[in-house]
């Protein structure tokens, strides 16, 4: 796939919010995400929040199914995603669960309070800038019944030293992989020397550039607190943060050993 067009808008849209519907809207990475592989926390999530997703579920960027097929044999899945290959496969290889094209960013759709859950697994809410982030927060909100669960996973600002550059990716025991990063190097020293000066660190958060897709996408980062706060402000209490092992991430701690937290909160008091 070609690297996206270089981000600039007179419009007001973001660098980030262009490099990700050029990315995916426009790509192709089925092949990427159709899998089945769980991460620890993700098995200890479904098992713990059984009852709940077995009500009625919205899962956002269903990607290729890996989480959506779990979610199926559980309750009423319905997804949505904006790559048009992501939903034509998800469909297919998972007849049970309706997936629809669209963007996350417009919900209209579902009705208020007609949700038991939302899963927006593998950080998809990253993607989105910091006006629209809080934008989809509070229709979340309104989505989920009294005491409806938001289940989400984000970057974690904690580690955001531990970002690797396009060098510190080459290395690898395995001799392919290692040929294949050595291949790949130009094109990710360029998406990174392209978007690098887009990122932004603000108070409570901060817009970066990560090895993810070759560098060339900006995700948000957000650590354990903030997103607590941030969640209150849209009437939503979180309930826990687990870290990739599920182990409990409390208030105060950074977690600077884990690049993504897992969260779970609830509609209401």
């Amino acid at each position: 796939m070609s690297a996206p067009a270089e981000p600039g808008a007179s419009d007001g849209t973001t660098a980030q919010a262009l490099v990700g519907e050029e990315l995916w809207a426009h790509g192709d990475n089925v092949a990427e995400y159709a899998n089945r592989e769980l991460r620890p926390v993700e098995v200890l999530l479904l098992v713990r929040y059984r009852d709940v997703l077995s009500g009625r579920v919205l899962e956002l960027g269903c990607g290729g199914g890996r989480l959506t097929g779990y979610l199926a044999e559980i309750g009423t899945v319905e997804a949505i995603d904006v790559s048009p290959a992501m939903v034509e496969y998800t469909n297919r290889r998972y007849p049970r669960t309706r997936c629809r094209q669209g963007d996350m960013r417009d919900l209209s759709a579902w009705e208020s309070g007609s949700l038991d859950a939302i899963v927006a697994g593998a950080n998809v809410l990253d993607v989105l800038d910091h006006a629209g982030r809080h934008a989809v927060l509070d229709e979340l909100r309104r989505l989920l019944a009294p005491d409806g669960l938001l289940i989400f996973s984000a970057h974690n600002a904690g580690s955001k030293d531990s970002i690797p550059s396009p060098f510190g990716v080459v290395k690898s025991r395995n001799p392919a992989r290692m040929a294949r990063n050595v291949v790949l190097l130009p094109r990710r020293v360029g998406n990174r020397r392209r978007l690098r000066r887009f990122e932004q660190v603000e108070g409570d958060h901060a817009i970066l550039n990560d090895e993810a897709h070759d560098f060339s996408i900006l995700h948000y980062y957000i650590e354990r607190d903030a997103q607590a706060a941030q969640l209150a402000e849209h009437g939503l209490k979180l309930v826990e943060c687990l870290d990739l092992d599920g182990a409990v991430v409390a208030p105060g701690e950074h977690a600077p050993h884990t690049h993504e937290l897992h969260y779970v909160a609830r509609h209401g008091p």
